[in-house]
């Protein structure tokens, strides 16, 4: 018990660091979607709509040039323009960091969400109208900026600002799985490590949801704190640590 305790520790310790292991991908990836979940549900209480949801911003911004709707087109594309230059960003730092081979290549733009995301209690001292699309652009902004991280560092295996590509990506290897079942002698076979990190995405999508509208019902913006501290935190220590390769290079 007490080794996998330390085992569990020590990926946990990792997850940001730039030498990347399948355990720390997956954990990063969960600890991502959990903040996503509860991210998306704060944001659909304080602002009325899912800030990740880039679909249903596009679809607004159509809207608005059919029904010649300003306002709505305007608010809809600063939101996909935050979510655009968040990504953008997350790029940048991350380009950065491999070409200069810098311990914060990932850290960095886990640490900025961190930043980014405790400074949404303060977005409560501005007007009123200014609060809400200001708050909307700096989700945005943050979504963009972790599903990118995620992408880049798991490889684009894992993403985790919203769920409709993991549901998608389960429900193909449930496929693959079941018509490997009817037909064993096919030769279909179906990643099933790669559907239980689906399963557990998803799982820490919902779960997060449920603790964001809670918390967020509850405290406002000030529930973001945690999970910005968290972030900052683990893009401090992570970079200080070097794994077991690093360790016997």
């Amino acid at each position: 018990m007490i080794a996998r305790q330390s085992r569990a520790f020590r990926v946990a310790r990792l997850a940001a660091a730039q030498k990347r292991t399948p355990e720390t991908d997956r954990t990063l990836g969960i600890l991502l979607a959990a903040i996503a979940g509860s991210l998306n549900a704060g944001g659909f209480l304080l602002l009325s709509q899912y800030t990740s949801h880039m679909t249903g911003h596009l679809s607004n911004m159509s809207g608005g040039v059919v029904f010649s709707n300003l306002i709505m087109l305007l608010d809809s594309l600063a939101a996909v323009t935050g979510f655009v230059l968040g990504a953008a960003l997350s790029a940048a730092m991350i380009a950065w960091g491999q070409l200069n081979h810098s311990r914060l290549c990932y850290a960095l733009p886990l640490g900025v969400q961190g930043v980014l995301l405790a400074a949404l209690a303060l977005i409560s001292t501005l007007p009123d109208g200014l609060e809400h699309r200001i708050a909307i652009i700096n989700v945005c902004f943050v979504m963009g900026l972790q599903n990118a991280t995620i992408t880049r560092i798991s490889g684009a295996r894992i993403r985790t600002s919203h769920a409709t590509g993991l549901i998608t990506d389960m429900g193909i290897e449930i496929g693959r799985s079941l018509y490997r079942l009817v037909s064993p002698r096919s030769g279909i076979v179906a990643d099933t490590g790669r559907l239980w990190l689906y399963v557990q995405l998803v799982v820490a999508f919902i779960v997060g949801g449920i603790l964001g509208a809670i918390g967020h019902g509850m405290i406002g913006w000030n529930f973001a704190i945690p999970p910005g501290l968290a972030l900052i935190a683990l893009a401090l220590w992570s970079p200080r640590h070097k794994s077991r390769e690093e360790a016997t290079a």
